[in-house]
């Protein structure tokens, strides 16, 4: 009888631990670059964004990760920085790099509207170059 309760436990703790785990939505996946995405609808798009990742030369050294995520009818592209990030050091220069690369988005994405987001390790947001 003690067997079977240990391995209920252990079966119980296998559920309730895999269950708990972060969920960033389905993924796209290479060895330079993962883009998560929160609707399964937004497939495409981010097909669309990794492909736009590759010819840009927007891969670097370190494998980078994307979250496509919405909020009402705008997409949000949540990018973890490989870097250290510290929005009060953002300079205006940086901040403009990341709206033209925004505004290239916007015709990969089109007639969605996108809008760029550094975020933390969880894809928590940190910054919105919009705001």
């Amino acid at each position: 009888m003690t067997k079977i309760k240990i391995y209920s436990f252990f079966c119980l703790l296998f559920i309730v631990v895999s269950s708990c785990g972060a969920n960033y939505g389905n993924k796209l996946e290479s060895e330079e670059l993962d883009i998560y995405f929160t609707d399964i609808k937004h497939e495409e798009i981010a097909k669309k964004i990794a492909l736009y990742w590759k010819d840009n030369k927007l891969l670097g050294s370190q494998k980078q990760y994307l979250q496509l995520d919405h909020k009402k009818e705008v997409l949000l592209l949540k990018i973890i920085p490989t870097e250290k990030f510290e929005p009060g050091k953002f300079s205006f220069d940086e901040r403009a790099l990341l709206k033209g690369l925004q505004d290239s988005l916007q015709k990969v994405v089109a007639p969605n509207y996108i809008e760029i987001v550094i975020a933390k390790s969880n894809f928590d947001p940190i910054y919105n170059i919009n705001d």
